[in-house]
């Protein structure tokens, strides 16, 4: 851009000036003007009369190619066209500090008949070798102050983040940035963050609604749309803007930047680690790829209790649930096969059962199940079976690591036979050798392959036991709030407890508990299920998908 303008054209040498700064804080402080005066002060003792002056506000000398700055491109295109006679800077290093690039940029002026100087440093003349050598030396030691300069600051600022000082960017929702007296080094006063409790009652928001609801982004967002909650900037709220709170470990209280981590900050702490922790994993389950083993509730607009871990006991598809259409004589939802409802043939067994009946059943045992867990201390007895577990599962560690070992001891030993079979002074001769080195060298990568299998069933088996407390007290928060919960949060309670509910004819339910919470539930209770009406806790035979084949014979013979 032109920050002066062109003056009267006398007959003396014709001058453009080239003036720059770099940083956010040279354009805020303007040193252009400064620039400005010297080089005019310059062009006057000099006789010169300066006809144009172009500023660059913000730009790196270092980073920025000349290529892509502007008043560069201009500066040549007045060149060519004989416009000017000398290109004057405060210093060089207003024209780049690119070793690879600008000493070559000043030539090509040179060489256009364009005489360059520095009012700090004088003409820069290329009558030599010796010239253009000193021009390369300057911008090579430019470039390198550049280097030192970014360091440095990377450096410190770094410094800063590790000690949990904000220095600046991007304000994350749920925050503000204020000035507490904090002054920097030129003593000018600078920003902080605090929570801001507006926003911040936001995200907490969003939090809770995911783990304890199994609220989806698109919900989430349409609601506060609606309640008029807008962003930092005014915009409306949508699904990838809550996903990226959703991603945002600083909620913890913690300042993140790239691979700086502060340490924790307890004034800036709005949720905790366990609720985002448990936000992470709902959000993997949410992607896609992940669909089968997800174990959070989808969403529906039914009113039904169950949605997603739901399965027909009969040919093992997903249920899903249905209001009645506009008209319909019943007034209640209903739970659907949904290949016995699409395709008839592909599964015999009921078709529709009424939702009410089916939730009753569920919220029964689940009742019963939290009840049991409620009045029942932490059995001590299933951290020593883990322990157990843990000790024989090392043990078979050890024993397949040593005998990995020595099956590859063994190949080696066979291999080192090789020279001796080949002069005749081995007891295999070289076909034998051969194969039984293959069976080694197979027998080795088994045993490797096994060992390796179990070292991972181990970690496995060891982070369980780490987590076992924090399952015990989720198991023990639902029986306080089932009851009371609303169908929101029971539906969430239901997709985490149960990996999976089969539904067959006559409405019997099988139910599989996850894992995590079987084992806190003695024999007594898993038995007690038996006495609800229709309702098990014995997992059933794996249910296979009748072939289509299969399916065209049933038809037939029907």
């Amino acid at each position: 851009m032109l920050c002066g303008r062109p003056q009267e054209v006398k007959e003396m040498e014709r001058v453009e000036c080239l003036y720059r700064v770099s940083t956010k804080g040279q354009v805020d402080h303007d040193d252009i003007p400064m620039q400005r005066i010297e080089c005019r002060k310059f062009a006057e003792a000099q006789g010169w009369i300066i006809i144009k002056e172009l500023c660059e506000k913000g730009v790196s000398g270092f980073k920025v190619a000349a290529n892509d700055r502007d008043a560069i491109q201009e500066l040549r295109d007045d060149a060519i066209n004989q416009r000017f006679d000398i290109l004057l800077v405060f210093m060089f290093d207003r024209l780049g500090r690119r070793d690879d690039e600008t000493p070559f940029v000043v030539e090509w002026f040179a060489k256009q008949g364009i005489r360059i100087f520095s009012v700090k440093e004088g003409e820069q003349k290329f009558e030599s070798h010796t010239d253009s050598l000193i021009n390369y030396i300057r911008y090579w030691q430019s470039e390198g102050e550049s280097r030192k300069t970014s360091m440095r600051i990377k450096t410190r600022l770094d410094q800063m983040r590790a000690e949990g000082l904000y220095t600046g960017g991007p304000v994350r929702y749920g925050y503000r940035a204020v000035e507490k007296g904090r002054l920097n080094k030129k003593n000018k006063p600078v920003k902080d963050l605090e929570i801001d409790p507006e926003e911040a009652a936001i995200v907490k928001e969003i939090f809770e609604r995911t783990v304890y609801e199994g609220a989806g982004p698109f919900v989430m967002a349409n609601e506060l749309n609606e309640r008029g909650i807008r962003t930092h900037h005014g915009a409306k709220f949508n699904a990838l803007k809550i996903n990226r709170i959703l991603a945002e470990r600083q909620y913890t209280g913690f300042l993140i930047t790239k691979d700086i981590t502060s340490p924790f900050l307890p004034e800036l702490q709005i949720i905790s680690k366990e609720l985002f922790d448990q936000a992470q994993v709902i959000v993997e389950q949410r992607k896609r790829k992940n669909a089968d083993w997800r174990n959070i509730p989808r969403q529906n607009s039914t009113g039904a209790l169950l949605g997603g871990n739901l399965y027909c006991a009969t040919c093992g598809s997903r249920m899903t649930s249905s209001n009645p259409g506009k008209g319909a004589k019943r007034e209640y939802a209903e739970y659907l096969c949904y290949m016995g409802a699409n395709h008839r043939v592909e599964c015999s067994g009921q078709r529709v059962y009424v939702a009410r009946r089916v939730d009753g059943l569920v919220i029964q045992v689940t009742r019963l199940l939290l009840d049991s867990i409620r009045d029942t201390p932490k059995d001590a007895s299933i951290e020593k079976r883990m322990k157990v577990e843990i000790k024989a599962l090392s043990d078979r560690v050890k024993d397949a690591k040593q005998k990995a070992d020595n099956a590859a001891q063994e190949q080696e030993n066979l291999e080192q036979e090789v020279a001796k079979s080949l002069m005749g002074k081995s007891r295999f001769n070289p076909e034998m050798l051969g194969r039984l080195i293959e069976e080694a060298s197979q027998k080795k990568k088994e045993l490797q392959r096994t060992a390796i299998e179990l070292e991972q069933q181990l970690t496995n088996q060891k982070k369980i036991s780490e987590e076992l407390g924090s399952y015990y007290d989720r198991f023990l928060g639902w029986s306080g709030e089932f009851g009371m919960a609303s169908i929101e949060r029971k539906r969430m309670i239901i997709a985490q407890l149960y990996k999976r509910i089969e539904l067959g004819r006559g409405y019997k339910l099988h139910f599989v508990l996850d894992w995590n919470y079987e084992q806190f539930l003695n024999d007594a209770v898993l038995e007690g299920v038996k006495g609800v009406e229709s309702a098990s806790l014995q997992p059933p035979p794996k249910i296979r998908k009748r072939s289509r084949a299969a399916a065209n014979q049933t038809r037939k013979t029907a």
